[in-house]
Formats: C-alpha cells, sequence, structure tokens
C-alpha cells in the first residue's frame, strides 16, 4: 500500500509529465510571417528559421538558419544572424497573433535598425 507522500510524489511526477507535452505540442507547429509589404518573410519550425525569397515568377526558401530562442509566458523571441545582420524576430503571444505586437528588428553591422511588423499565421 502507497503512503500519502508516495501518492503526492506519483501526482506531481504526472502532473508535470502532462504539462511538458502540452507544451511540446504547442510548440512543434510551424509559424509562417511575413512583413507588411512582403519586404520579409520567413517560416518558424522549432530551433530553425527559414527565410523565404520572394521572386515574380514565385517564392522559394533562401535559407534555413538555427536560430538562439528565448521563450515567455506565452510567445517567445528568436535571434538569427544572416548575412552580417542581426535578425530579432519577436512573438507577444503565439495563440494571439497580432502586427501590433508581434515584430522584426533587422540591425546591420554599424549598429542601425528597422523595425518591421509582422503579419504571422500557425501552419500545420
Amino acid at each position: 500500500m502507497r503512503t500519502q507522500r508516495e501518492s503526492y510524489q506519483l501526482f506531481l511526477s504526472a502532473l508535470v509529465v502532462l504539462v511538458f507535452t502540452s507544451l511540446m505540442s504547442t510548440a512543434q507547429a510551424a509559424v509562417s510571417c511575413e512583413t507588411n509589404f512582403g519586404e520579409k518573410a520567413f517560416v518558424i519550425e522549432r530551433n530553425s528559421v527559414a527565410f523565404i525569397q520572394t521572386k515574380e515568377i514565385g517564392r522559394k526558401i533562401s535559407s534555413v538558419l538555427g536560430a538562439v530562442t528565448k521563450k515567455s509566458h506565452k510567445g517567445f523571441k528568436k535571434i538569427i544572424y544572416k548575412d552580417g545582420y542581426k535578425h530579432l524576430i519577436h512573438i507577444e503571444d503565439q495563440s494571439n497573433f497580432s502586427s501590433d505586437n508581434d515584430f522584426l528588428a533587422v540591425t546591420s553591422p554599424k549598429g542601425h535598425k528597422m523595425t518591421f511588423p509582422l503579419n504571422c499565421s500557425s501552419v500545420n
């Protein structure tokens, strides 16, 4: 027969596993983002970002880069270095995308910064 302490530990372990699996399942959804006028477009999947090159004929993936990710309560930040420029992608709330709160900040090697609002959506 289990003691009260063993039952409590079993309950906590099950709760941690449940929370972890639910977080992992929401984090695995890909996110597609584009700036307002289409200057930049990319797809975020786990720890990688695939920039999409826009051409008159159509779109194609130009590069897939690894990203440093910092998760927050509802969203995340990703930092990518591409062609000498630092790209900071900030998504405030992953379940409720908003161009008012989501942005891409591109910093040049000389320190000049351009910020673009993002229009994002989940990709299934």
